[in-house]
């Protein structure tokens, strides 16, 4: 299948987001950085699904969108329920960096696993 620019613009699009909030200086912390994070790699898996990478790095990609996506609803929760204490933001920031492992799992295996 050939690859177009017209393929990326969903990924365009979430980049373009991502420099709006660089540039407002909205927090993304927690929830927001969650939601970022995680909407991220799921608009990665159709692009890179497109370009011939094989399913189990798509099947890694997803999994650290499920985390990130896991992990701002538990930021959320956290938030409005347990506005005191630090220990709900340890849980946050440890499953934004298990979903940052998954996604460098996904591309170590995107790089080596095509299909044929």
């Amino acid at each position: 299948m050939a690859e177009t620019w017209k393929n990326s613009l969903p990924v365009l699009f979430w980049l373009v987001i991502f420099m709006l909030v660089q540039y407002f200086k909205v927090p993304y912390e927690g929830f927001y950085g969650g939601l970022i994070i995680g909407i991220g790699w799921f608009l990665l898996i159709p692009l890179l699904e497109s370009v011939g990478v094989a399913k189990s790095a798509l099947q890694w990609f997803s999994k650290a969108g499920i985390l990130a996506v896991f992990s701002a609803a538990f930021g959320l929760v956290g938030f409005t329920l347990l506005k005191t204490g630090a220990w709900w933001t340890l849980i946050v920031e440890f499953g934004l960096l298990a979903s940052g492992f998954f996604a460098f799992i996904g591309a170590l295996v995107s790089f080596f696993k095509w299909k044929s």
